[in-house]
């Protein structure tokens, strides 16, 4: 668990609901007045409100889906209220959850997109209110779009967001529903009243994966086994809350921060577009306060959860949030209709990342216009799931609505929409990428720009992206060729460049991957993640000089406080032969964090480097990695140096366990049998190090130092060759 400290709002404390006719009273004196009467009634629940990420409405049993699994969620709707038109506001985790949590639309809040924003502390979120209100606050977190790092800490007691790997060798970025409500259900059975708590469920996201029994039960429809697996953790939760005889005192919310396009308008997954099959989401409530059994047909938001949950609180409403108290239809005793209120919604997605252009929608009634570089426009009720755009029939309503639209951005947004990303790590990058998304800047230029290309017509591209950027194995030389054709059909995109030099970089053509890794950055400079993957790209191919350019403008770009960033300018300083320099850079990283495994790896090098190999064996020592074989085939090299061969045998045996065809560790094996006088069972291990063809030149020079150790110079000097080859100009 990640406990981390909660953060204060700055905002002012909400008042108690009874008017004290005193003349100079505190405002926190009638808080405290408020509270202790008010909390002897049933008007402060528990709430708990659960998200499940990437679920679309039309997959939940309660809202018509004739073959979903989800008897927990259909059940919640019985014994309570749905809402059988909810929307959101923007089709991704980050912005979404930031819209739920302070009851902002995107322009306000100020995050747009995934990882490259951070949820400032201007607007206070669910947490931080209810938490002045004395709740008890706790967040059990299923992915990293919306970890403490993004702001979501804000107002929450506890934060627990213990990621895993998505695949082997990536950082952890996602954990399954079951570990969710593991921690969420402890926290709850010993939780104070009143409290709060968030659980938000990752599974439904692609790539899509449901544990057994889901998967085989499931088979061929694996994204409705991902939601038949969370429904079931969900009961689970709800049951635990049963069983510590807390139901009748909490008030449950549950709703998709988005749905999933499925195919739909050309869109397999969400974020690009706007339709209804991304932007409609299921949303119900059950618990005291809420009517059984009733359905709310008028339109409702993202954005009125969190006057809801104030409602349900007893606080006393806020003019200031632009959503509405849903308590007024969904109370048992509530006589009120709900009327519909225009909607807002947005999609940057394709103008940070790819240089597309942005998408708006405005919904009024049952009408709903998409505008960008031309305006599109449904009549939802008669056309749900939007087939037929009536914008050339419909003019005036077109325009009608989009002053609308322009009027409520200058309200949302006084001094002008602006997108403000933050530059993220080259670690951050790899998180993102590993869920399947993107991590732009925008670039330059306005954030409306109607001769920008058309996500509409582009975004059968940022499919076909993400489905060559999961390739593997016989599959990758075809995704690597259906990935340059598409940086030709589309020469501006700067997510398409990257994906290209990723996959260049695990193909083996090095050279191009550094091509694409500049192209990216002409198109988007403000990337020092990509910056440093290209600096240390270059360092591979022993382009020193460029390396380190690159790599200062990374660290200027990250902050003198990113330590990967200063360590990767280490390693090329080091590789350079600019020792002290790179010494010193490093021992600002160790001062901080003595136990920083590539900063005790990087001091490793470094000595080595210096003839100090003994030295360099603890350092390498420390920085071993359980599951990360280039860890112990670097402690194989230096013990060789300092004379250890046994040292250096036992690390290279681990390495080669780890991963028994990595050519590295069989250079480094080969060599010390070489040495070893074991000439017929070293030349085994450098031949088939040979034969896979090494793409970097490091790895050629120590096939070279095994052929020498083995007698054949010839072998050896073809072994220097590919590596000065490589350098230059790569495979």
């Amino acid at each position: 668990m990640a406990g981390q400290s909660a953060m204060n709002s700055r905002r002012r404390s909400n008042r108690g609901p009874i008017v004290v006719a005193v003349g100079a009273i505190s405002l926190s004196l009638v808080v405290a007045i408020w509270w202790i009467f008010d909390s002897r009634t049933p008007r402060h629940p528990n709430l708990l409100l659960i998200t499940i990420d990437t679920l679309r409405a039309d997959h939940v049993g309660a809202y018509g889906a004739t073959s979903a699994e989800t008897p927990t969620l259909d059940s919640l709707a019985v014994r309570g209220t749905r809402f059988a038109r909810a929307e959101t506001a923007v089709p991704l985790t980050g912005p979404s959850h930031a819209t739920i949590l302070t009851g902002q639309y995107p322009p306000a809040h100020g995050v747009r997109g995934n990882v490259v924003f951070t949820l400032g502390s201007r607007y206070a979120t669910a947490a931080a209110r209810l938490k002045r209100l004395g709740y008890h606050t706790a967040a059990f977190v299923g992915a990293y779009p919306v970890a403490a790092a993004f702001g979501f800490v804000q107002g929450f007691d506890t934060f627990d967001e213990e990621f895993h790997e998505s695949n082997p060798g990536e950082q952890g970025a996602e954990r399954r529903a079951n570990e969710v409500a593991d921690v969420a259900i402890r926290w709850i059975e010993d939780a104070s009243r009143p409290f709060f708590a968030w659980l938000h469920f990752y599974d439904p996201h692609a790539p899509y994966d449901p544990p057994e029994p889901f998967r085989s039960r499931f088979s061929g429809r694996p994204y409705d086994g991902e939601i038949a697996f969370t429904d079931q953790q969900v009961g689970r939760v709800l049951d635990a809350l049963r069983a510590a005889d807390r139901e009748s005192t909490t008030d449950v919310v549950v709703l998709a921060d988005h749905g999933e396009g499925l195919g739909d308008h050309g869109e397999l997954t969400h974020g690009v577009l706007i339709y209804q099959s991304t932007m409609r989401v299921p949303f119900m409530m059950a618990g005291p306060g809420v009517a059984r059994g009733r359905v709310v047909a008028a339109s409702v938001a993202t954005i009125d959860v969190l006057p809801t949950l104030l409602a349900f609180a007893g606080a006393p409403a806020d003019r200031d949030l632009p959503g509405r108290d849903l308590t007024a239809v969904v109370n048992p005793s509530a006589s009120r209709t709900l009327v519909d209120d225009p909607l807002y919604s947005e999609s940057l997605f394709g103008r940070l990342n790819m240089h597309w252009a942005t998408l708006r929608g405005w919904m009024s009634g049952d009408w709903k216009l998409i505008a960008g570089p031309h305006p599109e426009l449904f009549d939802l009720s008669n056309d749900p799931d939007e087939r037929h755009d009536r914008s050339s029939d419909q003019p005036d309503r077109v325009q009608r609505m989009n002053d609308q639209l322009v009027r409520a951005l200058a309200r949302i947004a006084p001094g002008g929409d602006r997108a403000q990303p933050n530059p993220i790590s080259a670690e951050q990058e790899q998180r993102l990428r590993s869920l399947g998304y993107a991590a732009g800047s925008g670039g330059s230029g306005p954030l409306d720009d109607p001769t920008l290309p058309d996500p509409r017509t582009r975004v059968a591209l940022y499919d076909r992206l993400q489905s060559a950027s999961a390739a593997h194995g016989p599959a990758l030389a075809h995704a690597f060729e259906e990935v340059q054709a598409i940086t030709k059909i589309d020469p501006d995109d700067p997510f398409a460049f990257g994906t290209l030099a990723s996959m260049a970089y695990r193909y083996g053509s090095l050279t191009l991957a550094a091509d694409a890794f500049a192209r990216t950055l002409e198109l988007d400079a403000d990337r020092p993640g990509v910056r440093q993957n290209y600096g240390k790209l270059l360092r591979e191919l022993e382009r020193y000089d460029e390396s380190e350019r690159q790599l200062r403008i990374a660290l200027e770009q990250a902050g003198d406080d990113d330590a990967r960033a200063r360590i990767n300018l280490a390693e090329t300083l080091t590789a350079a032969g600019k020792t002290g320099e790179a010494g010193r850079s490093i021992d600002v990283v160790l001062a901080k964090d003595p136990r920083h495994p590539e900063a005790l790896a990087a001091k490793g090098r470094l000595l080595l480097r210096e003839g100090r190999s003994a030295d360099s064996l603890t350092y390498f020592e420390q920085a071993k990695a359980p599951s990360d074989p280039e860890s112990f085939i670097e402690l194989a090299e230096a013990a060789l140096a300092a004379g250890d061969r046994a040292k250096a045998q036992s690390a290279a045996n681990e390495a080669l366990r780890l991963n028994p065809s990595h050519p590295w560790a069989l250079a480094v094996a080969g060599r010390i049998l070489a040495t070893d006088g074991q000439l017929a069972a070293g030349r085994q291990y450098l031949a088939r190090a040979f034969a896979a063809g090494p793409r970097r030149p490091a790895v050629w020079r120590s096939l070279a130092a095994g052929f020498d150790a083995a007698g054949d110079a010839v072998s050896a000097a073809r072994c220097r060759r590919q590596a000065d080859a490589l350098a230059r100009t790569g495979p």
